[in-house]
């Protein structure tokens, strides 16, 4: 199963070009108050701008994520909008996942993965999810129910 919000990836890259476009034509009718025939424009919606970005992406984090179940190697990408540059993969043998989780506690909604690394250590890593739509946390949650009756001890099969 793969489960992605790439979908959304053009929207979020156009984001950063329409606020640019506000905080030039802030400076702009900043910079020259006769511009609109007197009217004084004080410049505060460049620092509002700027603000509500910061804000953005710390409540969301990553706000692109994916993850594919489909093969032995489960991987988990999070990164920005713009660029896979910033972000975080994480590519775990389906036999070294121990746990999958939802946490929806706190501000945002997140998918905590813990995993056995190559030295043996149980290890957890979050990605944010509080952008992915109903439909798609649906789909996950049924994803993370389907691991843990894989990983159940009643589906275990017992040789002698």
């Amino acid at each position: 199963m793969v489960i992605t919000n790439l979908q959304i990836r053009k929207s979020l890259q156009w984001a950063p070009v329409a606020l640019a476009v506000l905080v030039l034509a802030d400076l702009i009718l900043y910079l020259s108050p006769s511009f609109l025939g007197g009217l004084k424009i004080n410049g505060y919606v460049t620092s509002f701008i700027l603000l509500s970005l910061i804000a953005f992406y710390a409540y969301v984090g990553y706000p692109m994520f994916s993850m594919n179940l489909k093969k032995d190697k489960i991987i988990f990408r999070s990164h920005l909008a713009l660029s896979t540059l910033f972000g975080k993969t994480l590519v775990v043998p389906r036999v070294n996942l121990s746990n999958l989780e939802i946490d929806q506690t706190g501000f945002r909604d997140k998918l905590k993965v813990t995993y056995l690394n190559r030295s043996g250590k149980e290890v957890s890593q979050k990605f944010s999810i509080t952008i992915l739509s109903e439909r798609k946390k649906a789909m996950l949650r049924k994803a993370v129910e389907e691991f843990r009756r894989e990983k159940s001890p009643q589906s275990l099969h017992l040789f002698i």
